[in-house]
């Protein structure tokens, strides 16, 4: 669906909380990857793949866990994280998740970029960022309300490289209990074209207004 990347690189994230009186502004954080056993261990587990690798099967007794913990020093405000690792963990930096890069301003809204369209390890090239997302303020976190829309790369009416953009988020459908809605764009720039994302951000800073919770949703 259009824009589901960017979207998802750039929303719904939280923090924990410090404790109150608390003056530190960011977070200690570690990781541990270690192999562990699920309490049904050795209760006779038995998978084809698994017969001369206990540890190639997907859904056996053993499997690596990842332990995430976060911290601070200074008022003891701590939390863990517990996941257990669908296969080998590979490292990332910024420009491949599409998350934490500093956006940059076009007018009255920001560009935020988003991930590209093959996530390499580090010394792969990560090649351009298969969307962005345009917003109203440069925040940490965005909001739903924050998005005037998305720009992604086209082929333009003469065949060449050019730009389209996404607009007016809304909810695609109601969400499982205690989940948030998933968003999505309702409308499509079809026909306009722009040669690069600054213009196509211009357009939408131009052409959408603020949006406006109706209904559950939103809708520019």
């Amino acid at each position: 669906m259009t824009g589901l990347a960017a979207l998802a690189a750039h929303l719904d994230y939280t923090a924990p909380e410090h404790r109150e009186g608390c003056t530190a502004k960011g977070w200690e954080v570690d990781y541990r990857i270690h192999t562990t056993f699920r309490e049904s261990a050795y209760s006779g587990h038995s998978c084809p793949i698994g017969i001369e690798d206990r540890g190639a099967c997907g859904h056996g007794d053993e499997y690596q866990e990842l332990v995430v913990r976060i911290y601070c020093p200074k008022c003891g405000a701590a939390t863990t994280l517990d996941a257990e690792l669908p296969g080998m963990p590979m490292v990332f930096d910024t420009t491949r998740l599409g998350m934490g890069v500093k956006p940059r301003r076009c007018g009255q809204v920001w560009i935020y970029q988003g991930p590209p369209p093959r996530l390499g390890i580090l010394h792969d090239p990560p090649g351009d960022p298969q969307w962005y997302l345009v917003a109203r303020r440069n925040a940490l976190r965005l909001a739903p309300e924050d998005i005037v829309g998305a720009v992604e790369p086209a082929i333009g009416p003469r065949g060449g490289a050019a730009y389209t953009v996404s607009y007016g988020l809304t909810e695609m459908s109601a969400p499982a209990s205690g989940e948030r809605p998933t968003p999505v764009f309702a409308r499509h720039s079809n026909g306009l074209f722009f040669p690069n994302v600054t213009a196509a951000a211009r357009w939408l800073d131009e052409h959408t207004v603020a949006p406006v919770p109706a209904g559950g949703g939103y809708t520019a």
